[in-house]
């Protein structure tokens, strides 16, 4: 079984199967059916990637207690890293899109908080950037200017009213950051990039960034792949 941990959300499916499921971590009635559904399916083996120290505690103590776990660390990653305390699911979804695209690549993902990320064509991580994701702009502009509208999606390029201006604020700014980071990280290496879309915020931005390819479960996609290729 393969186990994404999050920032809030926990992924998980069988290798060899397409079904995802994913769990908020910190519900608790969400984290007894994660329990009761690892129970059913009796894996030999839960190969996990964690992003978050506060989920892999929640979680040792009430969902893989006695189950055979393997937690992949940055040590696993068979990338020539660059960079210091990087999170695994940023270090995996570069693995993978390298290894898929035999090129340097640009990873955007885009959840709780969103990155962007470039690996070279020889395998080298370099870092990237780490913002507030899209939901936690939203709620953070709520909070602070409740009087606002909720963003709807502006029918004119310039926003002619505030459900739309809070919108190209967010949504399209947010598209724009992604792609402006990108360029900048292709400048410095002198060198283009495949593009690569993911997290759970991507369906949201897809449109606003058409050159990129989305890739709803990067991080799944890499725990096979190292499985599958002898670990």
């Amino acid at each position: 079984m393969l186990a994404d941990v999050g920032n809030s959300r926990v992924k998980v499916c069988q290798l060899g199967q397409t079904q995802v499921l994913a769990f908020d971590w910190q519900c608790e009635d969400d984290r007894k059916q994660l329990r009761s559904w690892v129970e059913e399916n009796l894996p030999a083996r839960i190969v996990v990637a964690s992003t978050s120290p506060r989920a892999d505690e929640v979680l040792h103590a009430t969902v893989w207690q006695g189950l055979p776990l393997q937690q992949l660390c940055t040590a696993d990653v068979p990338l020539e890293i660059l960079t210091e305390g990087t999170g695994m699911d940023r270090l995996l979804s570069a693995w993978v899109t390298w290894q898929q695209s035999q090129c340097a690549a640009l990873i955007a993902d885009c959840g709780t908080a969103y990155t962007v990320d470039f690996v070279d064509a020889n395998g080298r991580f370099h870092g990237g950037a780490i913002g507030a994701g899209l939901s936690v702009q939203e709620r953070a502009l709520a909070a602070a200017c409740p009087h606002l509208d909720l963003p709807v999606a502006p029918d004119t390029a310039i926003p002619n009213n505030t459900a739309g201006a809070v919108f190209a604020g967010t949504t399209i700014s947010m598209a724009l950051a992604i792609e402006g980071l990108a360029q900048r990280f292709e400048r410095d290496q002198a060198t283009e990039a495949a593009r690569f879309l993911s997290g759970g915020d991507s369906p949201r931005l897809q449109e606003f960034l058409p050159a990129w390819q989305r890739r709803d479960h990067l991080v799944l996609e890499a725990l096979a792949l190292y499985i599958q290729s002898g670990h």
